[in-house]
C-alpha cells in the first residue's frame, strides 16, 4: 500500500452543481453490462467467441487504447505513418471509451490537473467515481466538441480524426452486427460471438482500462516523488498492458517506456519496439536520464548525471520544438470573423517571415562552408556554423508558433462561420477558407525549412528542429 494511504486528503466532485446526467452514456453502459451477463449461459459458450474476446480485447485494449490513444495521440511517445495512427485509432474506437479527440482532450486534462478538483476523476473524490461515476455526469468545460477540442487541437485539425471522434460509436455498432453476421455464417453462433467478441470484451476492458483512473492513484509502489498520488500497481499492469506503472508514467509523461525496473512488464512499450524494428515507429521516447535519477531505488552522482546528459545533448540529431502539439496555443478571442481572419492572416505573415530568416541564416552559412569533412574544419569556422545554425533552428521554432497562431485564429474565423446567416454566411465562409489555407500554407512552410536546415547543417553538432505540429 502507498504510503500517501495515511491521511489522505479528500476532494469535492469540481462544480457539482454545474453537472447533469448523461443519459445517453447511462443507457449504453448498463446495456452492454446486461448483455456481458449473458456469458454466463452455458449454450453460448463457443470456443471461437472466446477466441474472438481474446483477439479483440487485445487489438481494441493494446493497439488501441493503451498503444494509440495513450501513448501515441495523447503524449507523442513516439511517431508512426498517418495511415497507420488511422486505423490504431479505428481499432481504439471498438473498445468504445469516445473518440480519439475527447479520450486524448480529458486525459490531458487529468495530467494538467491530476488529483486537484479539476481532475476529471481522482479517487480522492471516491474510488467508484474515479473508477466509472464521472462518465454518467458531463465535465465542466469539456463537455461539447468546441469546449474539450482545445486540449487536442493537433487532432482536430485533423478531418479524419474528428470523423472517428464524431462516428466512433456508428463505428463501434456496424463492427457488432459484422461479429453478429459472421458468427451466424459460420456455423449460427452469431449470438455466442455478440456476447463474447463484443459485450463481455467491452465490459472486460472498460473495467480493466478504468482501474488506471481509480486503483493506481489509490494503492501500490511509488518509484517517484511526483506531485499527485499515482502509484505502481502490478496487477492492473497485468490487464491494461502496462499502464499500470502509472507513477513512472505522471514522472515522465513523452516517455513510451512505462515499466522501468526488471519485473516492471510492460508489453506496450515492446510492441511499440517491434513497430520500431519493422520500421512502422520511429522516435520513440525512452525515459529522461534526469528522471530516473530521481528514483527513489537509485542513488546517483549529480555531477556524472550532468555530464552524461551534456554529453548526449551534444550527440542528438534531433531537437524536439518546444511548440509542443499536446499544449493548446492560447489567444485572444476576436469579434467577428473578418477581425480573426486579419489575425490568421497576420499570424501566417509572421511565420512566413521566420521561414525566410531561416533560410537565410542557413545560405549565409553555407557560402562560408568549406567542401572537406565536418571532422576536418576550423575551429572558427565550425563555431560560425554552429552559431548560424542556432539562429536558424530559433527562426523555425518561431514560424512554427506563428503557424500555430494562425490556426487559432482560423479555427474561430470558423466558428463565426458555421453561426452566420443570410448575406454574412458566404462572407464569414470565404473569411474562414481563406485563413485556414494560410495557416496550413504557414505550417507546411515551417516544415519544409526544418527540413531543407536539417540538410545544410548535416554532421555539424547543434540538434535539429523537428516537430509533429
Amino acid at each position: 500500500m502507498s504510503s500517501t494511504q495515511q491521511g489522505r486528503r479528500k476532494l469535492a466532485i469540481h462544480r457539482k452543481d454545474e453537472r447533469h446526467l448523461q443519459w445517453g452514456t447511462i443507457t449504453v453502459v448498463g446495456f452492454i453490462h446486461a448483455g456481458a451477463l449473458l456469458a454466463l449461459r452455458p449454450d453460448l459458450y463457443s470456443t471461437s467467441g472466446l477466441v474472438l474476446f481474446v483477439v479483440f480485447y487485445l487489438m481494441t485494449g493494446m493497439l488501441g487504447v493503451t498503444l494509440c490513444y495513450h501513448r501515441l495521440l495523447t503524449h507523442r511517445s513516439f511517431q508512426t505513418y498517418k495511415w497507420m495512427e488511422y486505423f490504431l485509432a479505428f481499432c481504439a474506437c471498438q473498445a468504445l471509451q469516445s473518440g480519439p479527440i475527447s479520450w486524448t482532450a480529458l486525459h490531458r486534462i487529468h495530467h494538467k490537473e491530476a488529483d486537484d478538483e479539476p481532475d476529471p476523476h481522482s479517487p480522492l473524490v471516491s474510488f467508484l467515481w474515479a473508477h466509472m461515476g464521472w462518465l454518467f455526469v458531463d465535465t465542466p468545460g469539456a463537455t461539447t466538441y468546441e469546449e474539450y477540442s482545445r486540449f487536442a487541437k493537433d487532432l482536430a485539425r485533423d478531418p479524419v480524426q474528428r470523423f472517428l471522434d464524431r462516428y466512433f460509436f456508428v463505428l463501434y455498432v456496424l463492427t457488432a452486427v459484422i461479429i453478429y453476421a459472421a458468427g451466424e455464417l459460420y456455423g449460427g453462433l452469431g449470438l455466442s460471438w455478440l456476447v463474447w467478441g463484443v459485450f463481455l470484451r467491452t465490459v472486460a476492458l472498460w473495467h480493466g482500462t478504468w482501474l488506471v483512473n481509480s486503483a493506481t492513484h489509490l494503492w501500490g509502489y511509488r518509484n517517484y516523488k511526483t506531485d499527485e498520488d499515482s502509484t505502481n500497481n502490478w496487477w492492473v499492469a497485468l490487464v491494461s498492458f502496462g499502464e499500470g506503472w502509472h507513477n513512472n508514467h505522471h514522472a515522465d509523461q513523452r516517455s513510451a517506456r512505462h515499466g522501468q525496473r526488471w519485473f516492471e512488464v510492460d508489453i506496450t512499450y515492446g510492441v511499440i519496439r517491434l513497430l520500431g524494428f519493422l520500421g512502422l515507429a520511429w522516435q520513440i521516447m525512452e525515459p529522461r536520464r534526469s528522471v530516473v535519477a530521481k528514483r527513489i531505488d537509485i542513488m546517483v552522482d549529480s555531477e556524472a548525471l550532468r555530464l552524461a546528459d551534456a554529453r548526449a545533448k551534444a550527440a542528438e540529431s534531433i531537437l524536439h520544438t518546444q511548440t509542443d502539439p499536446t499544449v493548446p496555443v492560447s489567444v485572444p478571442v476576436m469579434a467577428s470573423a473578418a477581425e480573426a481572419y486579419e489575425r490568421a492572416l497576420s499570424s501566417a505573415q509572421e511565420a512566413k517571415e521566420a521561414v525566410e530568416d531561416a533560410l537565410r541564416h542557413a545560405a549565409e552559412a553555407l557560402r562560408h562552408r568549406k567542401q572537406e569533412a565536418v571532422e576536418k574544419m576550423d575551429l572558427q569556422v565550425r563555431q560560425m556554423l554552429e552559431g548560424a545554425k542556432d539562429l536558424a533552428m530559433a527562426a523555425v521554432e518561431k514560424a512554427k508558433f506563428a503557424a500555430a497562431e494562425a490556426a487559432e485564429f482560423a479555427s474561430q474565423a470558423s466558428a463565426f462561420a458555421a453561426s452566420a446567416k443570410d448575406r454574412a454566411a458566404e462572407s464569414a465562409r470565404q473569411a474562414a477558407e481563406q485563413s485556414l489555407l494560410l495557416a496550413q500554407e504557414a505550417a507546411d512552410a515551417a516544415s519544409r525549412a526544418a527540413e531543407e536546415i536539417a540538410v545544410a547543417f548535416k554532421g555539424i553538432s547543434r540538434p535539429v528542429i523537428s516537430s509533429a505540429l
